[in-house]
């Protein structure tokens, strides 16, 4: 298991390096494929990106892959307290969304069938913070090798959005 996810992980993070250097491919085409690969290669329900938006408190999804609408717009974890942890840089891991108090909206948890998360927020710029966050169907301890991959991810879609940003590009929501 372990050479597999090794070398999973590899070949994600060169395919991502590859499309993030080709000019010609959309910021929200980047952001996609950082979010479904997130998902694949951990083997998770989906994946999100989102943007806090500068002056307030709202989390933005920029990307999503393998969860519905319905669920993205639930406000299901707390966003108070994820802001709080973004801006402290705290990875966020919730092996057990029944009995975690950040989660607000167990229902739509639970319709979308999902059980942990884990979110690692990065900082774009002095201004832009961001959260990659990856769902599961089942409680989710994460191994270091794991978070290792998905700071990696998470690190290259910074890089994208600020590529995206000297370029003049909008980062358009891709859900």
């Amino acid at each position: 298991m372990q050479g597999n996810f090794t070398d999973a992980s590899f070949f994600a993070l060169n395919r991502v390096i590859d499309v993030i250097y080709r000019d010609e491919e959309e910021i929200g085409d980047v952001l996609f494929f950082i979010v479904s690969l997130a998902t694949e290669v951990m083997g998770a329900r989906g994946s999100t990106i989102r943007i806090l938006e500068q002056g307030t408190f709202h989390l933005k999804v920029v990307s999503s892959y393998g969860l519905s609408k319905n669920y993205l717009n639930s406000g299901a974890i707390d966003f108070g307290k994820s802001v709080t942890e973004i801006m402290a840089g705290d990875i966020i891991v919730i092996n057990d969304f029944e009995n975690d108090s950040r989660i607000q909206n167990l229902n739509a948890a639970r319709k979308e069938g999902l059980k942990s998360v884990i979110g690692l927020p990065f900082t774009v710029n002095e201004t832009t913070y961001a959260i990659l966050r990856v769902y599961f169907a089942s409680k989710k301890t994460p191994a270091q090798d794991e978070i290792n991959f998905l700071n990696s991810l998470g690190k290259l879609s910074c890089l994208a959005i600020e590529r995206a940003a000297i370029s003049g590009m909008r980062i358009a929501q891709t859900i």
